[in-house]
């Protein structure tokens, strides 16, 4: 099978053409995911463990994760961990690796850290030179689930927690009875930037791989996962675009950070 198609958009209207260009070929929902590195692939923190690399070791990880986080994090937090999804999903908003993979329903945020997040130097006449080219996926997440699902006859849509298709996915004592490949799921939305963010996911199963490979070893929808690479040399102007459209730190961040993030772009003290 192909890998992901890939595209190269060069300005802000090109991103939105391709965009609308999805979305009437694929129908429904789509989801978008940035990156600072054209070359960052599509597997979640958990996952990217240094020496543990074996399900049942990743498994167990994942536990003592969890358990370290309830116990160490009541002083710290207001809201009420009622059960193991809640506790993924707080997790991954405080950066604890988790099997989930953060996505958004809003292509412009997916652009703003794809491009704001991109490492850059500035050069002798002030202009920003970027490392390497930037990224953002582009998902269709009823096509990708019915795919994963299809062992069981799945024809539902987007997932939730409740769901029923969604229990070989709960953290367990281990992964044994767990599904293989990632599906899409609407999380909790227990923070005001997963709110901001139109923060949506997916959770890994017991495939190890990244999306992109599962995408063509087993078989999925055509282009329901699409690459769309910024090279490095329209970064710059990009960026501009971006935050040009209203799509700045404070509005990502709703928060003091956030703020301090524009205020320090904006006053030219980033560098």
């Amino acid at each position: 099978m192909p890998a992901p198609r890939t595209e190269h958009p060069t300005e802000f209207l090109a991103f939105v053409s391709i965009i609308e260009d999805l979305r009437k070929t694929q129908g429904g929902d789509l989801w978008f995911r940035g990156c600072s590195s054209a070359d960052y692939k599509l597997l979640p923190s958990l996952y990217r463990h240094r020496t543990k690399t074996k399900i049942a070791e990743l498994a167990l990880l994942e536990k003592q994760l969890i358990t370290r986080f309830r116990q160490r994090s009541i002083p710290f937090r207001t809201a009420t961990l009622t059960d193991e999804w809640d506790c993924l999903f707080f997790m991954q908003h405080f950066r604890v690796p988790t099997r989930l993979l953060d996505w958004t329903e809003n292509p412009f945020m997916a652009m703003f850290f794809a491009i704001a997040d991109a490492h850059f130097s500035v050069t002798a006449r002030g202009k920003l030179r970027f490392d390497k080219p930037a990224a953002v996926w582009v998902l269709n997440p009823v096509a990708w689930n019915r795919q994963s699902l299809s062992h069981q006859s799945f024809e539902g849509g987007i997932l939730s927690p409740d769901d029923d298709a969604l229990k070989g996915y709960k953290p367990g004592p281990s992964f044994a009875g767990m599904n293989n490949h990632p599906v899409g799921l609407y999380g909790a939305h227990n923070s005001s930037r997963i709110v901001a963010q139109r923060g949506v996911f997916t959770i890994f199963g017991q495939n190890t791989e990244p999306m992109e490979r599962v995408y063509k070893k087993h078989g999925f929808p055509k282009d329901s996962l699409v690459k769309l690479v910024f090279d490095r040399t329209a970064l710059p102007e990009l960026r501009r675009s971006v935050f040009n459209h209203g799509i700045t730190e404070s509005v990502v961040f709703p928060d003091l950070d956030g703020l301090a993030r524009e205020i320090r772009r904006t006053f030219e003290f980033e560098v």
